[in-house]
């Protein structure tokens, strides 16, 4: 068996065809900010896409700060480092340099938003479970995940 070398479940992000973000780095001395949209989330980092070029000029191991905007959960100044760089799918199509995916390791964010994350992860392992068991009624409102499922089997609010 492969053992996984996550540390936390990782769990995708895509409301509205992901949500936004801004990577705040500093380059050549100066503070730079990154518009991205988040992919995925786990409670050890992040997953993120930025349009433009200047993800080309990025390096591993870049410090980053930014701010965690989702429907039901903010967490501000989360810190921590670029663990990978990779040009986007359509960047590579399209032979372009301005799409960047960035795998992002939190090495500052509070406890309670680690928990919380850790929450909606195990929220959405939960019922991605149920779903491939074919049980009935998967959704529960207080999942913690609530607002940014899009899945069909959404428990529709009364």
């Amino acid at each position: 068996m492969i053992k996984e070398r996550r540390d936390h479940i990782r769990f995708p992000v895509i409301h509205n065809v992901g949500e936004p973000v801004e990577l705040n780095v500093a380059q050549d001395g100066k503070r730079v900010s990154i518009p991205g949209y988040i992919i995925n989330l786990s409670a050890g980092g992040i997953g993120i896409i930025t349009l433009g070029r200047q993800g080309a000029h990025l390096a591993l191991g870049t410090p980053f700060v930014l701010d965690l905007k989702l429907p039901g959960f903010i967490s501000h100044n989360v810190e921590g480092r670029i663990v990978r760089i990779q040009k986007g799918r359509k960047a590579e199509l399209h032979h372009s340099n301005d799409e960047w995916f960035l795998s992002l390791r939190f090495t500052k964010i509070k406890p309670a938003h680690v928990s919380h994350i850790n929450r909606m992860a195990e929220d959405w392992s939960i019922c991605e479970t149920k779903l491939q068991m074919k049980l009935p009624d998967p959704c529960f409102r207080e999942c913690s995940y609530w607002d940014l499922c899009e899945k069909p089997a959404k428990t529709k609010e009364k």
